[in-house]
């Protein structure tokens, strides 16, 4: 009985060593640099962005929807106009995801499909269902600093992105006033 239990201790020494001598030279390596801040768009930004959206489809007389998302591509906030059709939040949602996670437009992204094909269907099957390569996603950056990315849906060819940039513009303005 003596030698089954020396036994069964060595075993179970045998398997803390490891963790003990892992235990202290972790303990003994310098702590790594706290992660940088990410940079934060809140609900009244991500709102004042997608209101300048608004109102430059409505000052065209047109009907969209628009997707805000956070720089982990997390959204933050969205709005279908009355009219538009239901399934262009989940497009402007795509739109968004994309520049979000590519940062870049998703007008650029969907260029790829001529000079690179093999990459834009690397995209496309890599994220199924989640991405959307047609014009309208364009990043959030301001300052050298990532915030996110806007994605709208519905309108004409080409005018999903100039209602993206609008909102932006207002979002760069509700920014100013809220510094002074």
């Amino acid at each position: 009985m003596r030698s089954s239990l020396s036994s069964w201790q060595a075993l179970v020494a045998s398997l803390l060593l490891p963790l003990t001598i892992a235990t202290t030279v972790c303990a003994q390596a310098p702590s790594p640099p706290p992660p940088l801040t990410p940079s934060q768009i809140s609900l009244p930004e991500a709102r004042a962005i997608i209101d300048g959206a608004i109102a430059f489809a409505r000052d065209a007389n047109l009907r969209m929807s628009v997707v805000v998302l956070d720089q982990a591509a997390n959204m933050v906030s969205s709005a279908r106009m009355d009219g538009a059709g239901v399934q262009n939040i989940h497009f402007a949602e795509g739109k968004a995801y994309a520049s979000a996670i590519f940062r870049q437009t998703t007008q650029a992204l969907a260029d790829i499909a001529k000079t690179r094909p093999d990459r834009y269907f690397g995209i496309m099957n890599m994220y199924p269902g989640k991405v959307y390569l047609v014009g309208g996603g364009v990043p959030l950056g301001l300052d050298g600093q990532f915030f996110g990315a806007v994605g709208v849906a519905g309108l004409p060819e080409g005018v999903d992105e100039k209602a993206g940039l609008a909102g932006i513009a207002a979002w760069t303005k509700f920014r100013d006033t809220m510094k002074k």
